[in-house]
């Protein structure tokens, strides 16, 4: 089990991606991506071509991601595919989800506790100025952040309902180098970590770590940066295979369908 540093919760800035308005993420299977929105043109255009892009190849459909923000809930919208994993509209800060990491089954399999306080003063402080966002706790020392509910009932559903669709035997686990309180040393503890499939979004270049994809227009917003990463590294390849791979047609395919960036 990792045993990481937990740093000064005073110290670690507020740099997470706070809830927007909206309804909260469904985790039935009629709610997944692809719908045609009129309201959306934009929105329906990316996604009819997107998702058949993104599909294209795909060996296998029943996998979970395991990220520590909205980007693997886009990953499924993006794949138009059931939730396969309970981290869905919530999020977590850097040295918890690396704990986390270092004992899934161990964590998924101990009771979620809401609590009302976080122990990061600065998070606090912008959830009593919002709203008060659910948050649980695994373990006492993993902070789950349901920033996107609004009660711990549709939580836990949320939850629960990935619980049981998780694949523990194909795992693929993103982090984030710029967001969250990441340091150096967490940067270095994920790339050591034996997962098959893992990937590291940075805003800069790091040659030195092979599942590092960099990502000069990075945003903190993970559903957004989801579809920008797609413009710098094959996802399906990745998910069939663990491999990075930052130049093929689906890539350069994907800069024009995710021009925007949006």
């Amino acid at each position: 089990m990792l045993r990481a540093h937990i740093p000064s919760a005073s110290a670690i800035p507020i740099d997470i991606s706070l809830p927007l308005p909206g309804p909260e993420p469904s985790p039935d299977e009629d709610e997944i991506a692809g719908k045609r929105s009129w309201k959306h043109p934009f929105r329906d255009m990316r996604n009819r071509l997107g998702i058949p892009l993104n599909r294209a190849g795909l060996e296998h459909e029943q996998f979970t991601v395991l990220s520590n923000d909205c980007w693997g809930q886009a990953l499924y919208t993006g794949y138009r595919l059931p939730y396969q994993t309970p981290l869905i509209g919530s999020g977590m800060y850097s040295d918890c989800f690396l704990r986390f990491l270092g004992d899934i089954e161990g964590y998924l399999g101990s009771p979620l506790r809401f609590i009302n306080l976080t122990r990061y003063p600065g998070l606090q402080r912008i959830r009593n100025q919002r709203r008060p966002w659910p948050i649980a706790l695994l373990r006492d020392d993993v902070e789950i952040h349901f920033m996107h509910y609004q009660s711990e009932f549709t939580s836990r559903r949320a939850w629960d309902k990935g619980l049981h669709r998780i694949n523990l035997d194909r795992i693929a686990v993103k982090f984030t180098a710029d967001k969250d309180g990441a340091t150096e040393d967490q940067v270095a503890r994920f790339a050591a970590l034996p997962f098959e499939r893992k990937l590291l979004i940075s805003r800069r270049s790091r040659p030195e770590i092979p599942c590092a994809v960099h990502t000069p227009d990075f945003v903190i917003n993970g559903a957004v940066m989801f579809r920008r990463s797609l413009k710098y590294f094959d996802c399906t390849h990745w998910l069939n295979t663990g491999e990075i791979v930052t130049d093929s047609p689906r890539v350069w395919m994907s800069r024009l369908i995710y021009a925007r960036g949006v």
